[in-house]
């Protein structure tokens, strides 16, 4: 994993007074999109199950996982023989389950901070109307060049043409003096993807090149945890009065025909990594009890 600096010089700004920082934010946060935008709107609700259901189904599977994890410390992925030797063979060829994508990702009792706010979304509507379209706010921010161009098209690069439905955990975390926010999902793909030659992209379009704008700035630098991989994104951002420095990421794993992602905005970057651990931990141990 990169170096990163912790979260802000200072308080994000108001969304009523900075819309431009607001929109740089989604972007930048690739995943997380919809954290500016929608994310409280009935028309993302489920179009195949309902959000509740879903987010009690991983709530319950949380709760009997970490029993499990209790009484038998040793039977994790990462610890056992057996785990290693079975991980290339455990994924699913065939797309899951909202409710067993649901045990997959982390719930709300498993993250290192108590969340202020939890939404669920299913289906396909967040993907398609927050993540699949190509947005040109990276150029018009920053101008026409690779790693602008790169950063507007990776989101519609990843979810690709015709995804098949998922979970978003939405989480928000207020602080004194930022909200963190935090997405973590689970996407089904019409065939198996390769997020990290994704990843390789961008990261070689942006290699050593900051985006500059008239007043706003990002730079683009790898990020890896467990098996994760990704980006971290340093924002300078000029909210109309101050300088804010935000840190944005976004890390992914193919599993099977299923890309998984954990991407958060304006969070430590020690409590990021500490969350895609967690959530790497929980995969290791979904690959573990279903391995044929």
């Amino acid at each position: 994993m990169t170096g990163m600096r912790s979260a802000a010089r200072g308080a994000a700004p108001p969304k009523a007074r900075a819309p431009g920082f607001t929109a740089l934010i989604a972007a930048a946060a690739l995943s997380v999109t919809g954290c500016a935008q929608g994310a409280g709107d009935p028309s993302l609700a489920s179009d195949s199950a309902s959000a509740a259901d879903v987010t009690e189904s991983g709530a319950s599977s949380a709760e009997s996982g970490a029993a499990s994890s209790e009484s038998e410390p040793d039977s994790g992925a990462s610890s056992s023989p057996a785990a290693e030797d079975s991980e290339s063979e455990s994924e699913p060829e065939e797309l899951l389950e909202e409710q067993e994508i649901a045990e997959i990702l982390l719930t709300e009792s498993e993250l290192p901070f108590t969340p202020d706010r939890h939404s669920t979304f299913t289906g396909l509507d967040f993907f398609q109307e927050q993540l699949a379209v190509e947005e040109d706010i990276y150029a018009e921010n920053f101008g026409d060049g690779a790693c602008a161009a790169a950063m507007d098209r990776v989101n519609a690069e990843l979810v690709g043409e015709s995804p098949q439905g998922g979970v978003v955990q939405e989480y928000e975390h207020q602080l004194e003096d930022r909200t963190e926010s935090l997405y973590v999902w689970m996407l089904g793909l019409e065939e198996p993807q390769d997020s990290t030659a994704v990843w390789d992209q961008v990261l070689d379009a942006c290699a050593g090149t900051p985006l500059r704008g008239e007043t706003d700035s990002v730079q683009v630098k790898p990020f890896e945890a467990q098996e994760f991989e990704g980006i971290e994104l340093d924002m300078d951002v000029h909210n109309g009065e101050d300088m804010v420095e935000v840190l944005g990421y976004s890390a992914s794993v193919d599993y099977g025909r299923h890309l998984l992602m954990v991407s958060a905005a304006n969070m430590k970057a020690e409590t990021f990594s500490t969350i895609v651990e967690l959530q790497a931990e929980k995969l290791a141990a979904y690959r573990y009890e279903n391995a044929d």
